[in-house]
C-alpha cells in the first residue's frame, strides 16, 4: 500500500503534463492538404464527350459539396432526434463495488438515560465485501421536459430538409445560368483569339512604324490609342468568357484540368415556353413553398415547445424509483433485498419565476411569427421582381437579336470590302469587335431569359427535384432533372394542396386547382432568337392611338395573351385588384400578327378620363394597360 500511493501520484502528475496538446506541424498540414485534394475528386465520374444542361445540373447535385453538406446535416439532425427521444425513457443503472478496510468497523453504544456504555465494542460489517444493485428511476417532470425537447429536435430535422431545399434551388439556379454563359464562351472564344492576335500584331507594327518615323507622330499615336482600346475590350471579353467555364467546373466539382465541352445543339432542341403566369397564384405558391418561410414556420413550432416546457416546469416533480440490491457481508441476515419508493418535490420559487418564463417563451413565439410575416413581404417582392425581370429579359433578347442581325449584315459587307482591299486591317478589326460585342450581347440576353426563368422558380420555391431524391445514381438523377426541366420550360407549376372548402369562399376552392399556364410565343432558333412573353404586348395592329377629345368614347387595352382561356383568367385576376372593373363588361378581339400567330386582346370601353385613372391604378398589376381612342364609338 505504501508503494501504491507514490505510483498513483506520479501517474496523476504525468497525465496533467500531457493535457496540453501539440500544434499541427507544417508537414502534417501539407499531408492533410494532399489527402483532401485526393478526396475532393475520389468519386468523380469522367465527363461525357459533350455535357448537356441536365447532366450539368445532375452532377452539381451529386458532386457539389454544398449539397452533400446539406444532406449530411439532415442525417445529423435525424440522429440527434433519435438521441433526444431516448431522454424520455427512465434510467436503469447497474452498480457493482468492492469495499476493503484495514481494521474492523467496530462501534459502541451509550445509554441515553445513564450515559454509560451499554454494550461492548462490536461490528457487523466484514473488512472486505462486494456490493451490487440494479436501480430504476423515472422523474416524470424530466420526462415531460424531454418529450417537448424531442419534439423540438424533430422540427429541427424538418428545418434541415428545408435548408437542403434552399441549397438545391440555389445550386440549380446558379448551374443553369452559368451553363448558358459557358455555352457562349465555348462558341465565341475561338473567334476572339485570332482577332486578338491580329490586333496585337497591328498595334506592334504601328509602334515599329512610329519608331522608324514612317508615320506622323500624332496620327500614329491616335491610331495606337484606338487599337489599345480595341485590344483592351477584346481581352476583357475573353477574360469574362473564360471565367464562365471555370465557374461551371466548380459548380459540378470537376477537376480544374478537365476538358469541359458543352453540347452545342442544346439551344435548338426545343423552344422554351415562357408562361403567362397568374401573379396571385405565383404569390400564393411562393408563400406556401419557399424554404425560408417553411423554415420559419417550423422555427415557430420549435419556439412554441418552449412555452409547453415552461408550463411543465411549473408542476411538481414526481420521481419513482426501485432497486434490487446485493451485499456479500456475511453479517447481514438478508443479503439480497428490493426497494420501491416515490418522491415528490416542488420548487416554490417557480410560483414567481414560472409565469415570467412562460411569458418570455411566448414572446419568442411572437417574434418567430412576426419574422415570418416580414420575410413573407420580401418573398412577395422577390416573386414580382422575378416576374418583371422575366418579361424584361424577353424584351432585351428581342432587341439584342435585332441588333445582332444588323451587325451580321454589316459584317458581310465588311468582308466583301476586305476581299477587295477596300478597308484597312484596323477597320476590319474594329468591325469585328462591334459584331462580336453584338453577338455576345444577344447571347447574354438569351442566357438572361433562362436565368430569369430560373430566378422566378427559385423565388416561388419550386423544386427541380425533391430534397429527398437519391443523388447516388447519376444516370437516374439526370433523367429526373431532364423531365423536370421540360416541365419548367413548359411553364407547368405544381398544384396547391386541397383546402377544406368553406361556403362562399371561392378563393380557397380555386386554390385547390392546379395552375394551368398560358404559354405565349417563344422562339429560340439560333442564330435568330425571338421571345415574346404573354405580358409583353405586341404593337396594336388595328387601332391607332390618337389624341383623345373631351368626353369621347375610348378603349382600355388591358392585356394581350395567347388564348381565350388566358384572357378570361386575366380578366378575373384584374377584377380582383380593380373594383372599377366589376361594373364593366370585357370584350375580346382576335388579332393575327405575322410571325407571331393568333393573339387575344382584352379590352373595356368607357370614358377616356375614367379609363386612364383605372390604368394608373392597375399599372403595378397590368403594366401594358393603355387607353386608345375609338373614333367610331361603336365598341371595341
Amino acid at each position: 500500500m505504501k508503494r501504491l500511493l507514490p505510483l498513483l501520484l506520479a501517474t496523476t502528475a504525468l497525465a496533467a503534463c500531457s493535457v496540453r496538446p501539440d500544434p499541427i506541424t507544417p508537414t502534417e498540414h501539407l499531408q492533410r492538404a494532399r489527402d483532401d485534394f485526393k478526396a475532393l475528386y475520389a468519386d468523380f465520374v469522367a465527363l461525357p464527350a459533350t455535357l448537356t444542361l441536365e447532366e450539368a445540373i445532375a452532377r452539381a447535385l451529386k458532386y457539389n459539396y454544398d449539397t452533400q453538406l446539406a444532406k449530411t446535416e439532415i442525417t445529423l439532425q435525424d440522429k440527434q432526434f433519435d438521441l433526444a427521444y431516448t431522454q424520455i425513457l427512465p434510467k436503469l443503472a447497474a452498480d457493482a463495488g468492492y469495499d476493503w478496510r484495514n481494521n474492523d468497523a467496530a462501534s459502541t453504544s451509550v445509554s441515553e438515560l445513564t450515559k454509560q456504555q451499554s454494550l461492548e465494542s462490536s461490528y457487523s460489517t466484514q473488512r472486505e465485501h462486494e456490493t451490487g444493485d440494479l436501480t430504476f428511476t423515472w422523474n416524470l417532470l424530466d420526462a415531460g421536459v424531454s418529450y417537448f425537447q424531442a419534439r423540438q429536435q424533430g422540427y429541427r430535422a424538418f428545418i434541415a430538409i428545408e435548408r437542403r431545399r434552399k441549397v438545391i434551388n440555389n445550386i440549380v439556379k446558379e448551374t443553369r445560368a452559368t451553363y448558358w454563359k459557358a455555352m457562349t464562351a465555348q462558341r465565341l472564344l475561338p473567334q476572339i483569339e485570332p482577332v486578338l492576335a491580329d490586333a496585337e500584331k497591328v498595334l506592334e507594327n504601328s509602334r515599329q512604324a512610329n519608331r522608324d518615323s514612317l508615320q506622323p507622330p500624332l496620327q500614329a499615336l491616335e491610331f495606337q490609342q484606338n487599337m489599345l482600346q480595341v485590344v483592351g475590350q477584346l481581352r476583357r471579353i475573353r477574360t469574362e468568357l473564360m471565367s464562365a467555364k471555370a465557374q461551371l467546373s466548380a459548380l459540378i466539382n470537376a477537376p480544374p484540368t478537365a476538358n469541359l465541352k458543352l453540347a452545342q445543339d442544346t439551344q435548338a432542341e426545343k423552344p422554351v415556353q415562357v408562361a403567362g403566369f397568374d401573379i396571385p397564384k405565383l404569390e400564393e405558391l411562393g408563400l406556401a413553398l419557399r424554404p425560408e418561410l417553411r423554415e420559419e414556420a417550423y422555427q415557430e413550432r420549435v419556439d412554441r415547445q418552449n412555452v409547453y416546457k415552461e408550463m411543465i416546469k411549473m408542476m411538481p416533480g414526481v420521481s419513482m424509483l426501485g432497486s434490487i440490491n446485493y451485499d456479500s457481508n456475511r453479517y447481514y441476515f438478508n443479503n439480497i433485498w428490493s426497494e420501491l419508493g416515490v418522491r415528490a418535490s416542488y420548487n416554490l420559487v417557480n410560483l414567481y419565476q414560472g409565469p415570467k418564463a412562460i411569458d418570455a417563451a411566448q414572446a419568442g413565439v411572437d417574434v418567430s411569427r412576426v419574422r415570418r410575416l416580414a420575410l413573407s413581404v420580401a418573398v412577395l417582392t422577390q416573386i414580382n421582381l422575378a416576374y418583371q425581370q422575366l418579361l424584361r429579359s424577353g424584351e432585351m433578347l428581342e432587341t439584342a437579336t435585332a441588333i445582332d442581325d444588323v451587325n451580321r449584315k454589316i459584317s458581310q459587307v465588311v468582308q466583301g470590302a476586305a476581299s477587295a482591299d477596300a478597308q484597312s486591317e484596323s477597320d476590319r478589326i474594329r468591325r469585328f469587335l462591334s459584331a462580336t460585342a453584338a453577338e455576345l450581347e444577344k447571347d447574354r440576353a438569351f442566357s438572361e431569359v433562362h436565368a430569369s426563368l430560373g430566378n422566378l422558380y427559385a423565388a416561388i420555391g419550386v423544386d427541380l427535384v425533391p430534397p429527398t431524391v437519391d443523388t447516388d445514381d447519376l444516370s437516374s438523377l439526370t433523367g429526373k432533372v431532364k423531365t423536370a426541366i421540360s416541365e419548367w420550360e413548359a411553364g407547368r407549376l405544381p398544384p396547391l394542396p386541397e383546402l377544406p372548402a368553406e361556403e362562399g369562399d371561392k378563393d380557397k376552392a380555386a386554390a385547390a386547382k392546379p395552375i394551368e399556364p398560358v404559354t405565349a410565343a417563344v422562339v429560340t432558333e439560333p442564330p435568330k432568337v425571338e421571345v415574346v412573353a404573354a405580358a409583353v404586348e405586341p404593337p396594336a395592329p388595328v387601332v391607332q392611338e390618337q389624341p383623345t377629345p373631351p368626353q369621347a368614347n375610348a378603349i382600355a387595352l388591358l392585356a394581350t395573351v395567347g388564348s381565350q382561356e388566358a384572357a378570361t383568367r386575366e380578366w378575373q385576376r384584374l377584377v380582383h385588384f380593380s373594383p372599377d372593373l366589376r361594373d364593366r363588361q370585357p370584350s375580346y378581339r382576335t388579332v393575327v400578327v405575322a410571325g407571331r400567330g393568333e393573339t387575344i386582346s382584352l379590352r373595356v370601353e368607357g370614358e377616356a378620363g375614367d379609363l386612364r385613372r383605372m390604368c394608373d391604378e392597375l399599372k403595378p398589376k397590368a403594366p401594358s394597360c393603355r387607353v386608345l381612342y375609338n373614333p367610331t364609338g361603336k365598341g371595341a
